[in-house]
């Protein structure tokens, strides 16, 4: 019986649609990663494994700028326990929606996607087969963001994240 119900629940979430970025397209205020990115900010996340346990905390200092070729640099320090590492993003931005990155964690581009308070994330993690999707989502007061993300191997997903971002006045 228990096989039966969770086949059925299964199913039952197949038939949800995902959410369409393009479904926030009237939400406020607009999200510009090199608005928001464009001074310091710092996140606090858990990273959540399968099966929902907790099993990292993550704090994550950002600083961002404007390249002269109107590229925008973002540098990024990621505090795990004990462990520190360095992450950098450098976007550029194709029309009102679209922007395309380099990561040094990503194997190959990043694609991203902007409308309203969301910005949607893309891309191949330097590990074989292994994907990251971020949703974030730029909170009214302007200077908070909402950060899930779902890191996924093929049929499965294999963590989640979950953060606040908070941009520091200058």
């Amino acid at each position: 019986m228990r096989s039966f119900l969770l086949l059925i629940l299964m199913m039952l979430s197949a038939c949800v649609k995902p959410v369409k970025p393009e479904s926030f397209a009237q939400n406020s205020p607009t999200f510009r990663p090199e608005t928001f990115f464009g001074t310091t900010a710092t996140g606090h996340g858990v990273i959540q494994s399968a099966g929902g346990k907790p099993a990292r905390q993550i704090r994550v200092e950002s600083r961002g700028s404007t390249l002269p070729d109107g590229r925008f640099r973002l540098d990024q320090t990621i505090y795990e326990g004990s462990k520190v590492s360095q992450r950098h993003w450098i976007m550029t931005r194709f029309d009102d929606h679209r922007y395309t990155a380099t990561l040094s964690d990503a194997d190959g581009p990043v694609k991203a996607e902007v409308y309203g308070n969301l910005f949607h994330l893309r891309y191949l993690l330097k590990k074989p087969f292994v994907t990251m999707e971020q949703w974030l989502y730029l909170q009214r007061d302007g200077k908070t963001v909402l950060n899930e993300g779902t890191i996924r191997m093929p049929g499965r997903t294999i963590a989640r994240l979950s953060e606040i971002i908070v941009r520091q006045s200058e």
